[in-house]
């Protein structure tokens, strides 16, 4: 979401001002975007990383069918479109209420081309929810085709026979029949 929401943000800036992107991006106090570009592709590694994981989970026999429910493909793309604009919406807010060139409040969402972010978040929201179905469908593809075991068609092997086990003897005196008592002691008086 954070790349994707990056994206939505560039890609409406873009589309609004063409070359003079940069100029009004700076102007507006979106300098700080540029900081945030390495822990996000950090972040889209990391989840890059757990699907390779979770991928090779499943073609070493982990199961790769999991308990989420399933939505339908046109719902989950809308709920992420709008959750992106939901996001958006408030990143502009605050930048409004925070930098001193950004326009505030619904003129500072949608003015001077905002209304790009719209279209560009449901877009977005359909690129998410097709790499979502798609992991989906590669770690059940990988599920069913780990190596199995294989079958053997003639005779069945033999049952595997128990080894012999080589206990120690006990030492006689460290038991509790030691074979004799000890001698009676002698008084004398």
């Amino acid at each position: 979401m954070p790349a994707a929401l990056l994206t939505v943000h560039q890609l409406r800036y873009l589309l609004a001002f063409g070359g003079g992107t940069g100029q009004e991006l700076e102007k507006q106090g979106h300098q700080y975007l540029g900081a945030l570009a390495v822990p996000i592709a950090m972040s889209v590694a990391i989840v890059v990383g757990l699907f390779v994981a979770r991928l090779a989970s499943a073609w070493r026999g982990g199961d790769g069918d999991d308990a989420a429910p399933r939505r339908s493909f046109l719902r989950l793309a809308l709920t992420i479109g709008a959750a992106l604009l939901a996001l958006y919406s408030c990143q502009e807010l605050l930048e409004g209420m925070l930098s001193s060139g950004h326009p505030r409040g619904f003129e500072g969402v949608f003015g001077d081309g905002g209304w790009w972010a719209v279209p560009l978040s449901f877009a977005s929201g359909l690129v998410i929810a097709a790499a979502l179905r798609g992991a989906r469908a590669a770690i059940r593809w990988a599920a069913s085709r780990r190596p199995r075991p294989a079958l053997s068609y003639g005779r069945p092997a033999p049952a595997p026979r128990p080894r012999r086990l080589a206990l120690p003897r006990p030492v006689p005196l460290a038991g509790a029949a030691a074979g004799r008592a000890p001698p009676l002691a002698l008084r004398i008086r």
